[in-house]
């Protein structure tokens, strides 16, 4: 299993990127949201580093079984994606045309049961964007909070601190905000909200002061 990919990004396509390593071509499959972000940070020509899954593209029982390998900018992205995958009727093929917009857009029409948004996006209509709030609805709230910026990750320790906050502290990390926010946002909504026991908890108040801003 090809769990990440690095290398010289040759060429961005509507659905697909190439990357060059070593005197080879990958091909990797990528979302729309993916493609616009490469080209309007000028990574073509440079060096990248995709998050990746295999799926098996084709009819289960037929010869023409083709394996394909999907390509994320980070780990919150992949692991977005996965989640939205187990939703029934939302392929890997028809994921990643439906991600058109950037996944913390997309996480936020979801907690926001946003149809509107949701039915827009391609492959999605109103009875299948329904279903995605349904099922989904609760676990994209992390996601909604996602920074697009590139953040260095970075190591943050923080002591004396509940079992939750620390875990909450985790999660805002991955989703690339610095250690400072971070920690302002955990140290803040903890002290007004002292009734949060779970970092699930604390994440969706978060989320859900971040949307009023």
């Amino acid at each position: 299993m090809i769990a990440r990919i690095k290398g010289t990004l040759s060429t961005v396509l509507e659905d697909r990127a190439l990357v060059d390593i070593g005197g080879l071509t990958y091909e990797v499959m990528i979302t729309r949201a993916v493609g616009d972000r490469l080209i309007k940070t000028g990574k073509v020509g440079n060096e990248i580093e995709f998050r990746t899954m295999h799926y098996i593209e084709g009819a289960v029982g037929m010869s023409n079984l083709v394996p394909r390998l999907v390509g994320f900018l980070n780990e919150s992205d992949l692991e977005f994606f996965t989640m939205m995958i187990t939703v029934q009727g939302l392929s890997v093929k028809r994921s990643l045309k439906a991600l058109a917009l950037p996944v913390k857009d997309v996480a936020r029409a979801i907690e926001l049961s946003d149809t509107a948004t949701l039915k827009k996006l391609p492959e999605i209509g109103p009875k299948l964007a329904q279903k995605i709030i349904l099922e989904l609805k609760g676990k994209a709230a992390k996601f909604a909070l996602l920074k697009e910026e590139d953040i260095p990750e970075s190591a943050y320790h923080l002591s004396a601190q509940e079992e939750y906050q620390q875990e909450a502290l985790d999660v805002l990390l991955q989703l690339q905000y610095s250690p400072t926010e971070a920690e302002s946002l955990v140290a803040r909504y903890s002290a007004e909200h002292p009734e949060i026991s779970s970092s699930e908890e604390l994440i969706q108040e978060i989320f859900r002061s971040q949307t009023k801003l």
